[in-house]
């Protein structure tokens, strides 16, 4: 098929989940082009390929993290760049914001297209806007940002979603239970090797002795309070503990930890490129996955549980939405009560106990390989668009 994906990220933010999908689909023969934001440019349309994946850039005239689908220039030169290029078998929209559902409304006036429609996060009505937003502009725009994430879904012939619950809300708004396909974010276990913890140890400079639980956090750090909290207790009683993140924020973070007394066995190794992030993962004895009783973290997919699994470690999370599904189901880690006490216990008790600590590490991997196995999801994908062809609204 010939698929054109429409996304409200810039070309370096799709990549998570869009370029994934796009990549494994251009692997089975589909062509794949992105519609995305230009990280930079305010003029001028970018056309490029990469990996085999055609990448159209839009110029935006908003800075940097506002560069999210709301610039009318944006918009603007989306439509007059679709009215040019629209010889697709099916379009896949992720996001429904207005510089990519208004564009497209226009030109499918004219020339009607399968439609499927992507829900990655749940945002408004207590969504990730109340965490990732200040009070102010929650008042102001918060009834906005929720129009645009409900109001087309309906618009959609199939409707992707990231986990369970988006799928029930999506059936709440009206949208038929068949056309709902849950579509993951998988588990590299081709990229991400399964080896012992001592590996690559020496090129971050920790010492064989080192008990280290990682966290990583590429974006939005939630409940980052809960990790630091335990972390404390858990040095307590493990001299040789160290705490372990990734992603940005670096200087922020380390200012938090010495501020709550834990700078001592703390490392931010910061945002690392992608092939050394991986080498940084063999190196934790345990993954950490803090995940509070919030609608945000029922209505979301943890993105990071992909790169734990693979790694074969286990991880130490809250019974919550997506992650309580996986780790109930299978050995792979320790479950706690979101409070630091608890939360410190499931360490303690993944590093105590080395013997049920490599099984669950063994599970993990084993969970990467065949649940999150990446061909699954994506013959799941490929059943969306055939349900969206046969199923087209006229």
């Amino acid at each position: 098929m010939n698929l054109l994906y429409i996304t409200h990220h810039t070309r370096t933010r799709s990549f998570s989940r869009i370029g994934n999908l796009a990549q494994r689909l251009a692997n089975r023969g589909h062509t794949i082009t992105v519609l995305c934001i230009s990280d930079v440019a305010r003029i001028g349309i970018k056309d490029s390929v990469a990996d085999g994946i055609r990448y159209v850039e839009m110029p935006d005239l908003l800075p940097g993290r506002l560069r999210t689908g709301w610039c009318p220039w944006n918009a603007m030169n989306r439509w007059v760049w679709l009215r040019k290029s629209f010889n697709y078998d099916l379009i896949h929209i992720f996001e429904t914001r207005p510089a990519t559902i208004h564009p497209l409304q226009l030109v499918l006036l004219k020339k009607k297209l399968p439609l499927v429609i992507d829900w990655i996060d749940w945002w408004g009505r207590g969504g990730i806007i109340t965490t990732n937003r200040p009070r102010w502009y929650q008042i102001l725009f918060g009834a906005f940002e929720t129009f645009y994430e409900e109001h087309f879904r309906t618009l959609a012939d199939a409707t992707t979603v990231i986990c369970t619950a988006l799928g029930h809300r999506a059936e709440g708004l009206g949208i038929h239970p068949d056309s709902i396909f849950k579509v993951p974010i998988g588990a590299d276990t081709e990229a991400i090797p399964f080896v012992s913890v001592q590996t690559n140890m020496p090129e971050f400079g920790f010492s064989e002795n080192d008990r280290i639980a990682l966290f990583s956090a590429m974006d939005a750090v939630m409940d980052v309070e809960l990790v630091f909290s335990a972390a404390k207790k858990v040095k307590a009683k493990c001299p040789d503990f160290k705490l372990v993140m990734t992603g940005n924020g670096a200087e922020q973070l380390t200012r938090r930890a010495t501020k709550m007394g834990i700078g001592g066995f703390f490392v931010h190794l910061g945002r690392l490129p992608q092939e050394q992030f991986v080498r940084a993962l063999t190196c934790a004895d345990v993954f950490l996955l803090p995940f509070s009783d919030e609608v945000y973290n029922r209505g979301r997919w943890p993105c990071k549980i992909g790169d734990y699994l693979a790694a074969g470690r286990p991880v130490i999370s809250n019974p919550v939405g997506e992650v309580r599904k996986i780790m109930e189901r299978h050995d792979v880690g320790v479950l706690t009560e979101f409070n630091p006490d608890a939360f410190a216990g499931g360490i303690l008790q993944a590093l105590e106990t080395p013997t049920h600590a490599k099984e669950m590490g063994a599970n993990a991997r084993k969970v990467a390989e065949t649940d999150l196995a990446w061909d699954g999801i994506i013959d799941e994908l490929e059943r969306a668009y055939e349900y969206a062809v046969q199923h087209q609204r006229t």
